[in-house]
């Protein structure tokens, strides 16, 4: 696979979840009926079977049978601006048809911010540049899109490399909302604090062994799921996972500081715990051997990578010279 090109396009375009929202803070959702919600008018899911956990959790937010839907402004759109990326990743070193998923826990943040947006991400990918497969999910800053500096659950998907397709959430049809009160857009309500009180999420992707459909979980509850039918690569894994931050247009990444050199995770942004799904649908410690570090500007942006204890801490203030 053509990592750095693959790299360079996912960057360029685009839980157990202790940090949440009000409940009636309703600005930012609508509820859909579950069986009616936009994504399942794509054209490619027309002979879709929805999939549906025996056991769904009920949402606290909307009614029983409905869904949350991000609202979108007026003027929100794909904001693919042609502007400086910069990055901080770890990555696998081979393309190999082995990973099946993807999971960390990963810290929140709301640094002070300037710039157009930063992101913090657990990416799964597969194809080569102009074909590339890719699912990406996280946390994000970004307030033309978002109309807002607060630090929102986001996700995003393409099937072509985004050239013609993918978006950020539910912008265009693809994702499929379940019973859950995490929907990609949601605003975190509460975000760590340097040197103090850390709040995390444990997000993960699994590819489903039945359905080929790629499951989103939140601490081993289905957030939502991206149908099979969507992709023309990812339908037998993965060939590339990376975890990481990225910035855009001069934007602090992760708390917006150094890590620590001690690696003191409440002074660092960091993801830990950090697995891969194999051919069996088993998670996995990720190995040293098949990971490497991936900081083109380390006097902007800084990753350290602590191999004994899955964990990476990352980030930088920002702005970067280009």
């Amino acid at each position: 696979m053509h990592l750095q090109n693959s790299m360079i396009l996912s960057l360029f375009f685009f839980f157990y979840l202790v940090a949440t929202t009000h409940a009636k803070d309703d600005q930012f959702f609508e509820c859909v009926d579950f069986y009616k919600q936009p994504s399942l008018q794509h054209p490619l899911l027309k002979h879709h079977k929805l999939q549906i956990t025996s056991s769904p959790r009920r949402s606290t937010i909307c009614p029983r049978g409905m869904v949350p839907i991000q609202k979108f402004r007026n003027n929100a759109n794909n904001l693919n601006a042609q502007v400086a990326v910069n990055h901080a990743t770890l990555d696998t070193k081979f393309a190999s048809e082995k990973y099946h998923g993807a999971s960390a826990v990963l810290s929140i943040h709301n640094p002070r911010f300037s710039g157009k947006a930063t992101r913090s991400n657990i990416w799964i990918e597969k194809g080569a540049p102009q074909g590339l497969n890719c699912i990406i999910f996280g946390w994000a800053i970004e307030p033309k899109f978002y109309g807002d500096n607060k630090t929102h659950f986001t996700t995003y998907w393409s099937n072509d490399g985004f050239y013609k397709t993918g978006c950020y959430n539910t912008v265009c049809k693809g994702f499929i909302q379940h019973f859950s009160d995490l929907y990609p857009g949601k605003p975190f309500d509460q975000v760590s604090t340097y040197g103090g009180r850390q709040v995390a999420a444990n997000l993960s992707i699994i590819r489903d062994g039945p359905t080929g459909n790629w499951m989103l979980m939140n601490y081993g509850a289905l957030v939502g799921y991206w149908p099979k039918e969507l992709f023309s690569h990812l339908g037998l894994g993965a060939d590339t996972i990376r975890y990481g931050g990225l910035t855009v247009g001069g934007a602090p990444m992760g708390n917006g500081k150094f890590p620590d050199k001690g690696n003191d995770l409440s002074k660092s942004s960091y993801f830990k715990d950090m697995k891969y799904v194999d051919a069996n649908f088993k998670y996995n410690p990720i190995s040293e051997l098949e990971m490497i570090v991936n900081t083109p500007k380390p006097y902007c942006f800084r990753l350290n990578y602590v191999k004994d204890q899955q964990t990476i801490t990352y980030g930088g203030p920002g702005p970067c010279p280009y």
